[in-house]
């Protein structure tokens, strides 16, 4: 089980994995929070100011994103696939949103934006590169 290998330091080739991996898990972590503060403030499906679809894929991330986390930890490609998939819908849906209320009031609404594009950015670059480090490190420690 990749977890066992994870956490066992002798793997050295995985040190830039770990780092790649607690960088995912804090952003996870701080989008889980903030949909959790929304759900609590608002209740479940409480962004009525958007259309439903968009509702709900930001109330489903309340568990897609700590989901992402723990796959990263215990089935690491499916992990990598999870989080690529959150950061480019999510980006893609609140950049779209973020638009539409610009264009609708001159205001940009989003202050967080910039921030999620940029942990996008780290997700799309190092995804990659944790997917090689993994493959390799798998064919010659797991049996």
């Amino acid at each position: 089980m990749f977890s066992k290998i994870l956490f066992d330091l002798k793997y050295r080739e995985l040190n830039l994995v770990r780092g790649i991996f607690a960088v995912y898990a804090i952003g996870f972590l701080y989008g889980t929070k903030n949909h959790i503060e929304d759900i609590v403030h608002d209740g479940l499906l409480g962004y009525t100011y958007v259309p439903l679809p968009v509702n709900i894929y930001w109330t489903l991330l309340t568990l897609l994103d700590p989901l992402a986390i723990i796959l990263l930890i215990f089935l690491p490609f499916w992990g990598l696939a999870l989080s690529v998939w959150i950061m480019a819908t999510d980006i893609a849906v609140n950049v779209s949103v973020t638009l539409y209320y610009y264009l609708q009031t001159g205001l940009l609404s989003n202050g967080r934006l910039c921030l999620q594009i940029a942990f996008g950015l780290f997700v799309f670059i190092t995804a990659p590169i944790a997917r090689k480090r993994i493959k390799g490190v798998q064919k010659f420690s797991l049996t």
